[in-house]
């Protein structure tokens, strides 16, 4: 399969520098809060759809940010616009794509002199309008391919992008954050209908509660047929873990024949510790021979758990050679790094009480 093996940011969100290598198929990032793990996750997410500037504004949204030029300084290491990020990922078919951004400014704001001889005041710094994101790929044996989009915000706050022509994308990648409710459900719900697969979905939240037998996603919203009432139940009075779980196994199940990169930050949220390990074994069986690749981010020890409980037994046994661990840590003496681990070593940490996460 073709996947990310390595990463390499600069400037980038809370990071002045960072690397991980060794990446697999489905990768678990640890961490103390504020370490980076979702900025990783947004990170992988620009890199995979680079011919998309949008997604520099849909990832602050993401994080509960006005949609404005603010959000797109942000991005910027300590929001210093002088210091532009970069990003660099290797993938396992020989490809390299690189993402360097820079800032557009508005060309009047330059008009004051950085240096003069007359004048004794700080010049203003200049105006901020948006973004330039130049981007390109190389395989091996072959001539690098560059490419260049941007997005500015006009004087009236008017949007404008411009987008390449000539690239297309190759790689599929989706973003399910925290907290995050919006039409991604009913169209990955309406696509396994329409392929006539709803009955992975049907299965699954069978298996989540036995009394559900069917999904139905419609224009008032998605719907549950449970057993034992006259009428199916809304989905949104059922609780906010079977929405975090359908989300994900649906995501998965409407892309899993694509090449397709699931990032999923804070996989535990609203999940009972019970529904976990059913989590773990639907994730498993949906990305087994697929071009898949997982990204989740934790900070629960109970996902953890249930992640090495589930490869412990021999019906999971193949996937272990699919599961790395990451743990991220912000030094005092080597700054940002990485230190990852194997089921092995996840197997032994869990046994020993080992801490992970920090």
């Amino acid at each position: 399969m073709v996947h990310l093996e390595s990463l390499s940011l600069k400037n980038f969100r809370g990071f002045d520098r960072m690397e991980i290598n060794g990446f697999s198929k489905i990768n678990v990032l640890l961490g103390k809060n504020n370490c980076g793990k979702t900025s990783l996750l947004e990170a992988v997410f620009l890199l995979s759809g680079m011919g998309n500037p949008e997604l520099a504004l849909r990832i602050s949204a993401m994080r509960g940010m006005k949609m404005d030029k603010d959000a797109l300084r942000y991005l910027f290491h300590n929001f210093v616009t002088e210091e532009s990020p970069s990003l660099v990922g290797k993938f396992s078919d020989n490809v390299s794509r690189t993402l360097a951004i820079t800032p557009i400014y508005d060309k009047n704001s330059f008009s004051t002199p950085l240096f003069s001889s007359t004048s004794t005041s700080t010049p203003a710094s200049p105006k901020f309008l948006g973004l330039d994101f130049s981007f390109s790929i190389k395989k091996i044996n072959e001539q690098e391919e560059s490419f260049n989009t941007w997005l500015r915000f006009e004087e009236n706050g008017e949007l404008k992008q411009m987008l390449s022509p000539s690239y297309k994308e190759d790689i599929v990648a989706n973003f399910l954050f925290t907290g995050g409710k919006d039409a991604g459900l009913s169209v990955d719900l309406e696509s396994l209908i329409v392929d006539k697969k709803e009955d992975i979905i049907n299965d699954l939240i069978n298996k989540f509660d036995h009394t559900l037998k069917g999904i139905y996603p419609l224009p008032s919203g998605i719907y549950l047929d449970k057993e034992g009432l006259s009428e199916r139940v809304p989905l949104n009075l059922m609780g906010e873990g079977l929405y975090h779980f359908l989300n994900i196994a649906a995501n998965i199940a409407a892309n899993k024949e694509k090449q397709f990169i699931c990032l999923i930050d804070e996989i535990e949220n609203g999940l009972h510790h019970d529904m976990q390990q059913l989590l773990w074994q639907s994730l498993f069986s949906l990305i087994r021979n697929t071009n898949v690749q997982l990204f989740i981010t934790t900070h629960s020890l109970e996902i953890l758990q249930s992640l090495n409980s589930v490869l412990d037994t021999e019906d999971y046994k193949e996937a272990r050679d699919d599961v790395k661990i990451f743990t991220i840590a912000n030094t005092k003496q080597a700054g940002f790094q990485s230190y990852g681990i194997s089921y092995e070593g996840l197997n032994s940490a869990i046994e020993n009480e080992i801490e992970l996460r920090s």
